[in-house]
């Protein structure tokens, strides 16, 4: 395993690590949590983060979650979450989307249930301005496709 992948993978596991640890009050208390990334080297910080289900957006399909920046950018952070109730994980990075005016934002696919997410990484706007953000976190609840 070569030095970066090696790096990647450290550093993914410190971020969903951290989710878990901020999650774990969420999870008992059965309430949903929205802890926003925290940029570093950048005065002006990022727009909020959104995750949107099934729920929120009916053209989402209920196995999924779109996360967005609610700002144009050039590419967006990286997005890892675990199903707790499947214990399936998952990774992607956001990137700008046509269709939302150029925000960076992933659609991903976690199946029903409860998902805690990081967003975390390298961010840079549509200005060129990049930062680093720390891990944000997101409790969601997709509601999975209908039983047949």
């Amino acid at each position: 395993m070569n030095v970066q992948r090696f790096a990647f993978r450290a550093t993914a596991s410190a971020a969903l690590a951290c989710a878990a640890v901020l999650a774990a009050p969420a999870l008992a208390a059965a309430a949903p949590i929205d802890v926003q990334p925290t940029p570093l080297f950048r005065a002006d910080g990022i727009a909020p983060v959104q995750s949107l289900t099934h729920v929120d957006q009916a053209v989402i399909e209920p196995d999924d979650l779109l996360f967005v920046v609610a700002e144009q950018g050039r590419s967006g952070p990286d997005v890892n979450w675990v199903n707790v109730n499947t214990g399936e994980p998952g990774a992607a990075r956001m990137a700008p989307a046509d269709g939302l005016d150029k925000a960076p934002a992933v659609l991903v696919e976690p199946e029903g249930g409860t998902v805690v997410s990081a967003v975390w990484g390298m961010y840079e706007n549509a200005k060129g301005q990049t930062c680093v953000l720390l891990p944000g976190i997101d409790v969601a609840q997709p509601a999975g496709e209908p039983d047949d």
